[in-house]
Order: C-alpha cells, then sequence, then structure tokens
C-alpha cells in the first residue's frame, strides 16, 4: 500500500510538472484558442480575433497582445452582402497594444467573466460600417443595446478598474466605405468600468461616459439634411465634473471650405449626459462660449394665403436645448435671404448674448429662442449697402432686452456714398439727396416673436433724435418719372414689412432743405430745429387700419431758428387718394430772417417787416391741394426784387417799385384784418413737402396782395 502511494504521488507530481511544462509551452497556444472562439461564439460566429504576438504572465494575471484585430469574417460577409442580408452594423477593430494587468484567466478562459485590474489600448482603430440606408439617423436604444451584446456577448461580466485608450480613432462608414463620422486622437480615461447582465442599461454609451474622461483632437460628421457638415475640434469631457469643453465648432456648407459657423472656446457645465445621447437633447447649467461666427438663414414658409421669411439656425446637432444660462461673446451674425436671388448679407458685428432659463425646442428656428425667457443681446452695429448702391445704412451699437421688451440703439445713419455735386451729377436728373443721422432710438413694446419670425416691427413706444438733411440741385433736367403714390403715407402703406408704432415721440429733431436754383445758381436753405414731435398710429396693417385710419402728427419747432411753429397732420391711412390736412400756427418772425431762402430761392429780397402771427389750413389729395390762411399778421413789409448779372445780384428798380406797390405792408390795415384762400394744382414730379410748402406761399402771396 505505501508502495502504491509513492507510485501515485509520482504520478501526480510527474503529471503537475508536465502540466506546467505543457502549460508553459502551450499557454499562448491555449488562450488565443479560448479568446478566438469565445468572439467566435459570442459574435454568432461574425467575427474572428487575431494578434500578432503576446506576453502572457499567468501568475500575476497580466498580459499584452500585440498588433490586434477583430473583423468580420470576409466569406461570411461577402455572402450576406451577395445576399442583402448584413446586420444593421458592422466592426473592424485594430489595436497595436493592448496591455492588461490583474486579469481572473480562470473566468476568461471558462467563458463567465472579464476581469483585469487595468486594461490600456494603444493606438485603436475602430471601423463601424453602416450597413442600412438612413446613415444620418440617431444613436438609438437599439444601436446601443447591439453595442452592448458585442461588448458582452455571452459573458455574465465585463469589469476592469481602469480603463486606458491612447491615440484611438474612431471611423463610421457607409456600406459603400464613405466616411460619415470620424473621431481623430481619441485619449480616454476610464475607472470602474462595469457591464453585466444583471443590469438593465438604458443606453449603454451614456453609461460609459459617466464614469470617464475623454480627449479628441478632432470630430468630423456627416453631411446633414440642409447639406452641411460639422466639424469640432479639441473636445475634452470630465465626467465627474459635468464639464464638455470644446476648442472651435466648424460647420461649411458642402464642398464649400469657408465655415458659416465658427464658435470658439465653448464650455458646457453640468451637463445631462442621458439626455443628449439618448434624445439629443443639449440640457445643462452654463453654456458659455468666446465667439465666432453664426450664419442663419431666411427662409420662405408658404400658407395658405401668403408665404413669410423665417430665420433658421443652420445647424444640425440637437433637437432640443435647455440651460440654466447661455454666454455668447463677440461674434460676428450674418443673415441671408435664400429666397432673392445675389441679396447682400445682413451682418451684425461683435454680437453678444445672454440668456437666462434657456428653452429651445424643435432646434431649426429662432422663434423658439425668442420664446425663452430673459435674454439680451449687444452688438456693435451694422453697415448694409441700399440695393441701389448709392447709400450706405449703418446702425451704431444696440442692446435688445427681450425681458424688457426693448431695443436701445445709439445712432442709425443713411450716409450717401458721394458727395452733394459728385451725387448730382451722377444722378443726372433732379432728385433729392439725403443724409440722415438718427440718434438715441429707443423701442419700448417690442414683439420680438412676430420681429424674428414674421419680419413684422410692432412697437408701443418709440423715441429718436432726427437729423435730416436733403440736398436737391434744380439746374438739372427735372424727373419725367411721376411721384404719384410716393407720398409718405402712401409709402407707409406700400412697404413689404408689417410695421406698427403706437406711438413715436421726436426729440429735439432737425430737418434742413437745401436747394440750387436754377436762375441765380446759388443754394437756399430752409431748416427747421428743436423739433419736438408726437406720431401716433405709424402702421401698414390692415386690421389696425380698418380700427384706426388716421396717421396723426403734432410737432413743435423753430423755424429756421427763429419762430416758433406749430403743425398738427392728419394722414389718411386707407384712402386711395393720398388725403391729408394740415393745421399749421407761426409766430414772432423778422421778415428779414428769411433773406436766406428768398434771395437765392426766388430772387427776392426783404428789407423789412415783421410777422407776428400765421395760422392756416391745409387739404389734399395726389393731384391737388387747397385750404385757407386764416391769419397772416405782419407790419412794414418791403421788398426788393432782384436780377442775376454778370455773377453779380443786383435790384430791380422799376420791378421793385412796382412789388412794393402792389403789396400791402400791413395786416391788419385800416382796421381790417385780410385771410385768403389757397389753391394749387400739384406737379405730379414734384414731392408732397414740395406740395404743401408752394400751396402755403400762394396763400401768403394772397393775402399781401390782397387777393381772396
Amino acid at each position: 500500500m505505501k508502495k502504491f502511494i509513492r507510485y501515485l504521488l509520482l504520478v501526480i507530481i510527474l503529471a503537475l510538472v508536465g502540466g506546467y511544462i505543457y502549460w508553459n509551452n502551450n499557454k499562448k497556444k491555449i488562450i488565443r484558442q479560448a479568446l478566438e472562439e469565445a468572439v467566435k461564439k459570442k459574435t454568432d460566429s461574425l467575427y474572428y480575433i487575431h494578434y500578432d504576438s503576446s506576453r502572457i504572465d499567468e501568475i500575476n494575471g497580466n498580459a499584452s497582445f500585440y498588433n490586434v484585430s477583430l473583423q468580420s469574417d470576409s466569406a461570411q460577409e461577402q455572402l450576406l452582402r451577395s445576399t442583402d442580408s448584413l446586420p444593421n452594423t458592422l466592426y473592424s477593430v485594430t489595436v497595436k497594444e493592448v496591455e492588461a494587468t490583474g486579469i481572473d484567466v480562470a473566468g476568461l478562459l471558462q467563458n463567465e467573466n472579464v476581469t483585469a485590474k487595468k486594461i490600456t489600448l494603444t493606438k485603436p482603430r475602430i471601423q463601424i460600417i453602416k450597413t442600412d440606408a438612413d446613415y444620418n439617423k440617431p444613436f438609438t436604444y437599439d444601436d446601443t443595446l447591439a453595442l452592448y451584446k458585442k461588448l458582452l456577448g455571452k459573458f455574465r461580466s465585463i469589469k476592469a478598474d481602469s480603463i486606458e485608450i491612447v491615440d484611438g480613432t474612431v471611423i463610421m462608414l457607409t456600406r459603400q466605405g464613405k466616411p460619415l463620422t470620424t473621431f481623430e486622437n481619441i485619449n480616454i480615461s476610464l475607472n470602474n468600468f462595469l457591464v453585466d447582465s444583471i443590469h438593465n442599461y438604458d443606453n449603454i454609451v451614456s453609461y460609459f461616459i459617466k464614469n470617464i474622461k475623454i480627449n479628441v483632437e478632432n470630430i468630423q460628421f456627416p453631411e446633414g439634411a440642409g447639406h452641411t457638415r460639422i466639424n469640432i475640434e479639441k473636445v475634452n469631457y470630465d465626467a465627474a465634473k459635468k464639464v464638455l469643453v470644446i476648442n472651435k465648432v466648424l460647420q461649411y456648407k458642402t464642398n464649400n471650405t469657408k465655415p458659416i459657423i465658427e464658435l470658439n472656446n465653448i464650455r458646457i457645465d453640468s451637463l445631462n449626459t442621458d439626455a443628449f445621447i439618448m434624445f439629443q437633447q443639449l440640457n445643462a447649467g452654463t453654456i458659455a462660449c468666446d465667439g465666432g461666427l453664426i450664419t442663419v438663414y431666411k427662409k420662405t414658409k408658404s400658407g395658405p394665403a401668403t408665404s413669410k421669411k423665417e430665420i433658421a439656425f443652420s445647424s444640425d446637432l440637437v433637437v432640443q436645448a435647455q440651460a440654466k444660462n447661455l454666454k455668447l461673446g463677440n461674434t460676428r451674425v450674418i443673415v441671408l435671404d435664400t429666397s432673392t436671388q445675389n441679396a447682400e448679407p445682413f451682418i451684425l458685428e461683435n454680437v453678444r448674448f445672454i440668456a437666462n432659463g434657456l428653452h429651445v425646442t424643435d432646434g431649426n428656428t429662432i422663434g423658439n429662442l425668442i420664446n425663452s425667457t430673459g435674454w439680451k443681446l449687444y452688438s456693435s452695429g451694422f453697415v448694409l449697402s441700399t440695393r441701389d448702391k448709392k447709400y450706405n445704412l449703418v446702425a451704431g451699437a444696440m442692446e435688445l432686452d427681450n425681458a424688457m421688451s426693448s431695443i436701445n440703439i445709439k445712432q442709425i445713419m443713411v450716409k450717401p456714398f458721394l458727395g452733394e455735386e459728385a451725387f448730382m451729377k451722377a444722378s443726372k436728373v433732379q432728385v433729392d439727396r439725403f443724409d440722415l443721422v438718427f440718434n438715441n432710438i429707443q423701442l419700448r413694446g417690442v414683439n420680438f416673436k412676430r420681429l424674428i419670425s414674421d419680419n413684422a416691427i410692432e412697437v408701443e413706444n418709440a423715441s429718436l433724435q432726427p437729423i435730416i438733411k436733403i440736398y436737391d440741385d434744380r439746374t438739372l433736367p427735372a424727373d419725367a418719372i411721376s411721384k404719384v403714390g410716393k407720398y409718405p403715407h402712401q409709402m407707409l402703406v406700400g412697404l413689404d414689412i408689417p410695421v406698427y408704432v403706437k406711438t413715436l415721440h421726436i426729440n429735439d429733431g432737425l430737418v434742413s432743405y437745401r436747394e440750387k436754383e436754377l436762375q441765380t445758381l446759388e443754394v437756399g436753405e430752409v431748416a427747421f430745429t428743436h423739433i419736438n414731435a408726437t406720431i401716433s398710429n405709424i402702421t401698414n396693417i390692415d386690421s389696425r387700419i380698418k380700427s384706426n385710419p388716421s396717421l396723426l402728427l403734432d410737432a413743435k419747432t423753430l423755424f429756421l431758428g427763429k419762430a416758433k411753429l406749430t403743425t398738427q397732420w392728419d394722414l389718411s391711412l386707407n384712402s386711395n387718394s393720398g388725403n391729408f390736412k394740415i393745421k399749421g400756427e407761426m409766430e414772432n418772425l423778422n421778415a428779414l430772417d428769411i433773406n436766406p431762402i428768398s434771395k437765392p430761392m426766388a430772387l427776392t429780397a426783404i428789407k423789412s417787416g415783421h410777422i407776428s402771427k400765421l395760422e392756416f389750413t391745409e387739404n389734399g389729395t395726389d393731384t391737388k391741394a387747397s385750404g385757407m390762411v386764416n391769419k397772416f399778421l405782419y407790419e412794414d413789409l418791403k421788398i426788393e426784387v432782384l436780377k442775376k448779372e454778370d455773377e453779380q445780384t443786383k435790384k430791380k428798380g422799376l420791378t421793385s417799385f412796382l412789388a412794393n406797390f402792389l403789396i400791402l405792408n400791413n395786416n391788419p390795415q385800416n382796421g381790417k384784418t385780410r385771410d385768403a384762400a389757397m389753391e394749387l394744382e400739384r406737379d405730379i414730379h414734384r414731392s408732397f413737402f414740395n406740395l404743401v410748402w408752394k400751396t402755403l406761399f400762394k396763400g401768403v402771396k394772397n393775402v399781401t396782395t390782397g387777393k381772396n
């Protein structure tokens, strides 16, 4: 018996020694076969694993595998392709080196568990081939479940204390090999990784990145529905801190290297990973960006009776966005009108945007953003050329406040490209040259939603200081184009953009009209200074005109900087004939102050006189104006009639004598106060204000000559 036991022990020892020798000589082969068999069984025989060489320390559970590849079997893939029965996604993985420490070798060989302390993958390259036709659909639960099954297969669990990925690449391809999405130079640090069969993971990808740090050098997305492509540079994500930092986001039109969106240094904190991965919703605490470039588009939307233009985002990144705060630094915003060929872009410079309680749905229109609470937009302004290329529209610093429904603009200017003489020479016919400045523009009760979505201006109260300068050259031929239908209120009604301003206040404005005369070749100027006015019901919206058909203006000013002038204007918005009514009152003017107008414009000099009162009413249409000079009170009025001779202005003696003989020097005179009717047929080639002024002038002349 003792001898038998000794032989048995000897056999056991020899078996152990032999097993040990066999294991050492064949352990790499055994592990390779086990891995290959496991992969084959876990992936329905579609994939095989291959590596060039390995280094294994089974005592300490350490192993390294070199030039590892996980491929789908080429023969079966070819067969499946020919029968058009490929699965939705195929994977191809190559890794320069896989290093693992603390491996549970027994669990691996038994096909039960994969456990390791640390796994390092150096230069992995993953190709994901999308075999179905819908390449751009979002990464869904089914997709991530498929990835889960690829990883877990029939293993009960995969566990690692830490996983490191160094310099990785992920490429998503179409079935034909066209690149879709590419992730370049990926570096990942993942702690406490666990996937097991007893958990119900809604989304495996979100699970992975909850305990992870990621650095990606470059991400390229496929072409979107709007024929755009997106590129993201230097992405850093820290799951523990819930912070995502992106160095740059670029978006291009297909086959164009000039970006339409370029955003720099984006930082997102308190990021909800599940919302982004599962539903393409950006849900965060604060989104901050240093700024850059944003391009938005006006798209024409057809309706039952009309069409309207709606401004839309050009980004395809998210379906919804929600954040407590949004901060955008200095950004250039370009608005393009896609419905108008060769339309000049509208460019806002140095835009800064701050929003609280941001909530955007549908992810496509700015109208959704306008509905969110509490945002402010700042800009240094814009420059825009008119269609005829004669003027620049220049806007200064502005502030838009959604919570206050207000807009403040420091200044808007309409500046001609050419000086007065060059402008008139280029025009070749008589035309008004405008030089306009509007200071301290304040709008209150602004309907931002209609402004952005419908291009409609709706404002409760507005105020500004206008400085309006107009110049015309009467030495040029008259413009043969009729100006019928071009009264100010007619042009307002004819605007394409819906407008409603309940009340507009004019503060300390100025209007100057300068005219070069044919007879004298001199320039006369009519100026109204310190204009303070209230204009109400500025609109071209049918429903508002129906309820209130009158645009009303009540103005006070100084005529020629001297005489107080008050006027009331009633401009009809529902008349096809341009109907208007004007009442005016002026007082206390030294008649000699009129000479800067009367000498160059009428070759008449005032020698003496004082005007104490002028009251008039005037009504008009497209074709004529009429009314009454109810009061024109003056005294000691004497004039000289002039002539232009050898470039000198001289007195016409006899004509001056006859003129003073015809003019009644005082009103009232001999205890009787004169009034006079006035009527004038319109010169259809002249402006609205020309008709108003010349009709009044005729009435004043009738009073001075005693005509009723």
